[in-house]
């Protein structure tokens, strides 16, 4: 049983390729998505997998015992125990989406909002913030906003009015799980229709190519989806008592603390990793369940 969590913050410093295969359409190596909203996301089982590796590279000091007890053992022992920890998906919090002023904005929305509020109450934060609802054609921006122009945001080529707020709690809780520095006059708020659509309408879209080596022509045409640099991503990762104790990894305390070894740490995600995509800075916010 799981009886202690953390939060795991993800700031992507470049243009990150989490892949859910090939797909039937224009794009042909999409990302990965949720089904039912089509937002962004990185599956579980995939962030486990890096934190898994990256944990045996970031100590000299660790040893094969030590990460079987986290993580679990490998796959052709699995039936031995089970980890440590669960890791969740990690969900969208802050997309960066181009802006007319102030180069781009940090744009979430309500329905982001809610999940982040009721995962945080998962692991005992209470999120004092509760946002108006804007409509399709408005936005809500901080009193300090850098990012409207005579009461208007451009994002892209979508126009929408200005509705300011005190947003400070939020930015000071997004804040406290963000690797790099949140602008708070950088955060926007929009309807969860504009939402999605921005998230669907403007990742990074890369066309690459396999050129023959003989004949110097194309051979191979495919293009490839990716979340843009400056994305903020959380997940909760849940930690019960050890499977298997071994010396000083006995308790959940003792778990807590190995994983705090990714605080302000870089791993690589997804595919790509040779021509230097997936690069992700790693904040852990840790909070006890009562």
């Amino acid at each position: 049983m799981f009886e202690k969590a953390l939060i795991l913050g993800l700031y992507s410093v470049t243009l990150v390729h989490a892949g859910s295969g090939a797909e039937l359409s224009v794009i042909d190596l999409p990302i990965q998505r949720e089904r039912h909203t089509g937002f962004p996301v990185i599956w579980g089982q995939s962030l486990k997998g890096v934190l898994r590796r990256a944990y045996e590279r970031l100590d000299d000091s660790v040893n094969k015992q030590k990460t079987e007890v986290i993580f679990g053992p490998p796959t052709d022992r699995a039936s031995e125990h089970a980890g440590a920890i669960s890791v969740g998906d990690a969900k969208i919090l802050l997309f960066p989406v181009r802006s007319l002023k102030s180069v781009f904005a940090y744009v979430t929305c309500p329905l982001v909002l809610e999940r982040f509020k009721r995962d945080l109450e998962l692991v005992n934060i209470d999120l004092e913030f509760n946002s108006k609802i804007p409509s399709e054609d408005q936005v809500i921006v901080s009193e300090k906003a850098s990012v409207d122009v005579d009461g208007k945001v451009i994002l892209e080529d979508i126009v929408l009015n200005v509705k300011k707020q005190d947003i400070s709690a939020l930015t000071e809780t997004i804040s406290k799980i963000s690797p790099l520095s949140i602008d708070e006059s950088r955060v926007v708020i929009v309807h969860d229709n504009v939402f999605a659509n921005l998230v669907q309408m403007t990742t990074e879209v890369v066309a690459r190519v396999q050129i023959n080596v003989n004949t110097g022509t194309v051979e191979n045409l495919w293009h490839e989806e990716y979340l843009p640099c400056d994305t903020l991503l959380y997940s909760v990762i849940a930690v019960g008592k050890p499977r298997k104790i071994i010396n000083r990894l006995s308790t959940v305390d003792d778990i807590i603390n190995e994983l705090k070894i990714f605080e302000g740490k870089f791993v690589q995600i997804g595919g790509n990793e040779t021509v230097g995509k997936g690069f992700i800075k790693l904040k852990v916010m840790k909070y006890e369940n009562s």
